[in-house]
């Protein structure tokens, strides 16, 4: 029967019917293929059955299996990939009971769509795995039947091995040194540092057959002055179902630092046959001194303090000058004739001179007004036109006294 035949279970009753024993022997069987088949007469002492033709019809079911690459390289993650097309109205499972010696088998998400071909629309079931053959031969990934389930009805499956053959690897590479290009995933190295304070930083790699020791010996770089690391650590986790290594680097920032350093990550491209390296490139990084910046602060704050008191020391004599002439010119404008103008000019200028004659010469007040205003405190025809003219001709001119030549 296992010709032809799955045996997936075998179960015997026996019953006592009018004094004869009766005994029944009851086989499942799945059908491996299409088209004719024969059930073999069964033999029991003397007694022999007939052989029973059946016929098998074809399923809607198309199955297909393939490994890419098609020929890896020994230690090279390869991907197993399962298809599976039919009509919708199945329902499947991942294989689980995979034979796969000399290699290790892990699951990846499975893909679904659906294709449509000369107007029939089918349902895609895309399981894959992902392979790293540990040997140099031929191997095969045997799956056995599938199991499928339509309407609460078990439905089996069976699908032919995937065989395939592994090149050695370069027999100069290490063991850890990952064949084929490793995924790294990170993000951007810090900018600023504060000095003196350990900084973690990290990246996943993604290497399938990578332990942590090989991911410590595998790292690359150089220490640039200023950085001082500590030992690197890996921790084993999972990015999307599929295993990786989180490597965290740890370090602390002299206030000489300004780089962080690139880094390397070798691993041989099974295609050009040659050693390549994934880098993270070197980045700029600005390192601050909390305790050198409060120090700044506190002397530019002290500077300021400073440039304040002596700003303020230096314009109070300015001051104090300007504030006198405008009380000064006030009491110009509010004088009312000859007299009081004449007053405001001597007893009440900053000067505090009894007649213009005693004015400072350096202030060069032009004789002109110094004659208008004598002929209008002794002269008999005043006007108040003519006084408010006068005054608007004095106030013209000690406006344009420099403040710095009034003494208060």
């Amino acid at each position: 029967l296992k010709t032809d035949f799955e045996v997936f279970s075998q179960a015997s009753t026996s019953s006592t019917r009018n004094g004869r024993e009766q005994a029944v022997l009851e086989v499942t069987l799945y059908p491996l293929r299409s088209g004719q088949l024969t059930l073999p007469s069964l033999n029991l002492g003397a007694a022999r059955t007939r052989a029973l033709p059946i016929e098998i019809s074809p399923t809607s079911v198309s199955l297909r299996a393939w490994l890419t690459p098609a020929v890896p390289m020994e230690r090279e993650p390869a991907t197993l990939h399962l298809e599976i097309r039919d009509d919708g109205s199945l329902g499947w499972a991942m294989p689980t009971q995979l034979d796969a010696p000399h290699m290790t088998l892990s699951p990846l998400p499975e893909q679904l769509r659906e294709e449509t071909r000369d107007g029939v629309v089918a349902i895609v079931h895309d399981f894959r795995w992902r392979v790293l053959p540990l040997k140099s031969e031929s191997l095969g990934i045997r799956f056995g039947m599938l199991d499928a389930n339509k309407f609460g009805q078990r439905l089996r499956f069976p699908l032919n091995a995937v065989s395939f053959r592994v090149q050695a690897a370069p027999a100069y590479l290490p063991l850890h040194l990952p064949i084929g290009k490793p995924t790294l995933r990170s993000d951007a190295p810090p900018r600023q540092i504060i000095a003196g304070q350990p900084v973690a930083w990290s990246m996943d790699i993604q290497a399938p057959g990578l332990s942590a020791e090989g991911a410590l010996k595998l790292l690359q770089y150089e220490t640039p002055p200023g950085l001082r690391f500590y030992a690197p650590s890996v921790t084993p986790i999972t990015i999307d179902g599929d295993a990786a290594l989180r490597l965290t680097l740890t370090f602390v920032a002299e206030r000489n630092a300004d780089t962080f350093p690139a880094l390397q990550l070798p691993y041989l491209d099974p295609q050009l046959q040659r050693i390549e390296a994934l880098e993270i490139p070197a980045t700029r990084i600005q390192v601050r001194d909390p305790l050198q910046e409060k120090v700044l602060v506190g002397a530019l704050l002290l500077g300021g303090i400073l440039l304040l008191g002596w700003i303020v020391y230096k314009t109070r004599p300015w001051l104090r000058r300007w504030r006198g002439k405008r009380a000064w010119l006030a009491r110009i404008r509010a004088a009312q004739d000859a007299a009081s103008l004449y007053r405001a000019l001597t007893h009440e200028s900053p000067w505090r001179v009894p007649t213009l004659q005693h004015w400072p010469v350096a202030l060069h007040i032009d004789s002109a007004l110094r004659t208008q205003l004598e002929q209008a405190r002794f002269g008999s025809r005043q006007t108040e036109k003519s006084i408010a003219n006068l005054k608007q001709a004095w106030l013209r001119a000690c406006m344009q006294l420099p403040i710095g030549r009034i003494d208060v």
